[in-house]
């Protein structure tokens, strides 16, 4: 099984290499956005699944510090401390996510991308009230 995950990160390897070698190499000047998209998807999933490679090589040569690590990570406290870093971090996107506009209007750009960053507002809003309801009515 573990086999397999090493299997499947070295795939996902090669795979961000040739699609950060299409992004340098294989697209023309005129598409330079997809150039950069696949330059950086293709970098993204290199240093993604090269950390994660090196993770599980480094478990299998150290199998108890990976038991003390899944044991933290499942850990009460953990997942309340993690939890609670969760929601804080969204409380402040959400009071960036008032000013922004404000700014976008200042600098005068299009309505709709103004709108846009408005409708991310409302529905990260949107989105907290159904989990509050949700969550009351479990709990």
């Amino acid at each position: 099984m573990k086999d397999n995950h090493a299997t499947r990160y070295i795939i996902f390897i090669l795979l961000g290499v040739i699609v950060l070698a299409v992004g340098i190499f294989g697209i023309d000047d005129n598409l330079k956005t997809i150039a950069g998209l696949c330059i950086g998807i293709g970098a993204g999933l290199i240093g993604m699944n090269v950390a994660n490679l090196i993770m599980n090589l480094y478990y299998k040569k150290h199998p108890a510090i990976k038991k003390q690590s899944d044991i933290e990570s499942k850990d009460e406290r953990t997942v309340a401390i993690t939890n609670k870093a969760k929601a804080k971090a969204f409380d402040i996107m959400i009071r960036i996510l008032i000013v922004i506009p404000f700014l976008m209007i200042l600098i005068d750009l299009p309505l709709w991308m103004i709108l846009a960053t408005v409708a991310l507002y409302v529905f990260g809003f949107c989105v907290q009230i159904y989990l509050t309801i949700r969550y009351s009515e479990e709990m």
